[in-house]
């Protein structure tokens, strides 16, 4: 009850009369009710997503035992973890900092929980070897996803353990105006904790595995909850040097070649916001993209909430939030990788390129959810250096092919809702609010490895075996734009109130299913 009545009074302090009891409401009941109505709209996908119910409904209380020396557990987990990436720390500001403990034990029941999935991750991505790695990417390459079944499951951990670490800080919060402090907490453990406990308003643009911050304004400039962690760059005093110095994360702009070069490595990363308006992802000038545009761009790829072969977690609880991301960004699984992004109040803003917002990729899992607020859902398209150039040449615009070193692709796809290649499943929930749509369709796109089908959609859309599901529970009007949609004779169109099951071009291709409801 804490919860609802914290975040109905922080929404009334900043003059969200009408949000205040469309919050409340989504606080309240946001367990338990998404696969009742997928499934009252086609009970086939239902139970598809039904297993993944763990992943994109919360946890509201607590059930996981506390440690039994929380602060101590939490030094053992943090130590434990940066030995593992090779950064070895003994962080013993932990045992002095002002922390319940309630909140010391959560975050090391989390750190426990990424452990874990680090060593998963770690474990299978050394399983695959470098030569097989293109065709990974286009197909699987023969992996088992039976294998990786332990990768979703650890997923549901540290999204548990997140959730109650959550409630945990809640509780300790006062209830009074204004941004509610966490006493003076400070922990910055490069790469593995960051704990931010007095709302100041933050920039980060260093890579971690667990964040924490109770509010303020923040600017995430890094992987902001993505897995693909950059060890290479530390931030200024931190104890230990990153692989290539210090200075702001730059982090994988290439796939195959990135991980190759260790630009990132794959793990496991957990954000957890409390409070605040706040900016995750900052376009900057092109890097690895230069030669496709000159328009600022994000430049890497795979941020906001994203699990390549491993977990990556986004959880913002309450403001006016904007989402900016590249590609396989916002809620996006890749390779039995699990993603989730969830929002819990404000009217936000995401926009990608592509394959992002509730987006999954082989086998992969990804979750974007909303629950509540007049949110903006898009994607933006670098222009081009040459308006004449032909897609998939220098100049042509957009940025560059997902496999790292490909030409200039500008084609818009698979957003809100999509799933590409067998095993894929992308899930986007909004649960209530007035939003804005805008997806687009593709009859035709070159990707950086051929599949059977080259069409491609959004807003509940799937391809090549993948399966996308779009949700929209907000009893109100909104707004929807979808550049190329396929006339399909007896099909709606995507608007409100629209239910557009699986079966046609509009919702699935290359035995892809699709499906979109609106409500």
């Amino acid at each position: 009850m804490r919860l609802v009545r914290r975040g109905m009074r922080i929404l009334g302090c900043v003059g969200a009369a009408a949000a205040m009891v469309v919050a409340g409401a989504s606080i309240a009941s946001a367990t338990g009710t998404v696969n009742a109505a997928v499934t009252a709209a086609n009970p086939e996908i239902g139970a598809k997503i039904l297993p993944y119910e763990k992943l994109y409904e919360r946890t509201t209380t607590p059930t996981r035992a506390l440690p039994a020396l929380p602060k101590q557990a939490l030094l053992q987990a943090t130590s434990a973890l940066s030995a593992e990436l090779g950064l070895p720390q003994n962080p013993a500001q932990i045992l002095d900092a002002d922390l319940s403990p309630e909140v010391a034990g959560r975050l090391a029941n989390v750190l426990t929980d990424l452990l874990s999935c680090h060593r998963l991750t770690k474990l299978a991505y050394a399983g695959i070897p470098q030569s097989l790695l293109p065709e990974v990417l286009k197909n699987g390459g023969g992996l088992d996803p039976a294998a990786y079944t332990g990768i979703r499951l650890c997923g549901e951990s540290a999204w548990r353990s997140t959730n109650e670490l959550e409630l945990a800080v809640a509780d300790q919060l006062p209830n009074s105006a204004g941004c509610q402090a966490l006493g003076q907490v400070d922990l910055d453990i490069w790469p593995v904790l960051r704990v931010d406990g007095a709302c100041r308003d933050n920039r980060y643009d260093n890579d971690y595995l667990l964040t924490l911050d109770v509010g303020g304004n923040d600017t995430y400039a890094n992987n902001a909850g993505s897995n693909m962690v950059d060890l290479n760059f530390s931030p200024a005093g931190s104890t230990v040097a990153g692989l290539r110095g210090t200075g702001p994360a730059k982090g994988c702009q290439r796939a195959i070649p990135g991980l190759t070069a260790l630009d990132c490595v794959p793990t496991a990363a957990v954000v957890l916001d409390m409070q605040g308006s706040d900016v995750y992802g900052v376009k900057q000038t092109p890097d690895h993209d230069t030669g496709c545009t000159n328009d600022p761009v994000i430049r890497r790829m795979m941020t906001g909430g994203a699990g390549f072969l491993g977990v990556g977690i986004l959880r913002d609880v309450e403001g006016d939030d904007t989402y900016t991301g590249k590609t396989g960004s916002l809620g996006a699984g890749h390779i039995f990788g699990v993603g989730i992004l969830s929002d819990g109040s404000g009217d936000d803003s995401y926009r990608a390129v592509r394959n992002s917002e509730g987006f999954a990729l082989v086998g992969g899992i990804g979750v974007l959810r909303d629950e509540a607020g007049a949110d903006t859902y898009g994607f933006y398209m670098p222009a081009p250096i040459n308006p004449g150039a032909p897609n998939q040449t220098e100049g042509a615009g957009g940025v560059r092919d997902d496999e790292g070193e490909g030409l200039c692709d500008r084609i818009p796809r698979f957003t809100q809702g999509a799933g590409n290649v067998a095993g894929a499943t992308g899930i986007f929930l909004d649960d209530a609010g007035a939003d804005h749509y805008h997806g687009a369709f593709a009859g035709e796109f070159v990707g950086p490895f051929q599949v059977p089908s080259t069409r491609a959609g959004s807003l509940g859309f799937g391809n090549n075996q993948g399966l996308g599901v779009f949700l929209d529970r907000g009893a109100v009007n909104d707004q929807y734009t979808v550049d190329g949609e396929p006339t399909v004779a007896g099909v709606p169109k995507r608007g409100d109130n629209v239910i557009v099951q699986p079966g046609n071009d509009s919702t699935g291709s290359g035995f892809g299913q699709g499906l979109f409801v609106d409500q």
